[in-house]
């Protein structure tokens, strides 16, 4: 197989509150903006993260009779590697943002990692290696 490019596709519920959040927020750089169409793309590092409506994808994929919701853990993270975990915990609590899991270190794979969620409750990884 070769692929030419890949990014991240969040399936979101709230587009608007999502787009938001990662522009506001996170201060991530927009790179496509059709909230009226369902989609926002931004420039994340290397990488490119997409949001797209929940419910226009299980149109398009015919499955909108399953719940949207169901108690289950997570089944993907964001995972965005920064210079410095504490910095970037301490931007985001300033504006208002309550982490699911403080800075912490993990010695074991030799990272400090926080964790918050989006307003569609994404979960994120900030992930700081330790020298």
């Amino acid at each position: 197989m070769k692929v030419s490019s890949a990014y991240t596709r969040l399936l979101v519920s709230d587009l608007e509150a999502c787009f938001l959040f990662y522009k506001d927020i996170m201060e991530f750089d927009v790179k496509q903006e059709d909230l009226e169409d369902g989609y926002a793309e931004f420039l994340v590092g290397n990488m490119r993260l997409s949001l797209f409506r929940r419910q226009e994808m299980a149109r398009i994929i015919h499955n909108v009779n399953k719940p949207d919701r169901a108690e289950c853990q997570d089944k993907v993270a964001l995972i965005l590697t920064v210079h410095d975990v504490e910095e970037e915990y301490d931007k985001l609590r300033h504006k208002g943002i309550e982490f699911t899991v403080a800075p912490m270190n993990n010695p074991h794979y030799g990272i400090k990692t926080a964790y918050l969620r989006d307003p569609d409750e994404n979960l994120i990884g900030l992930f700081q290696m330790l020298v």
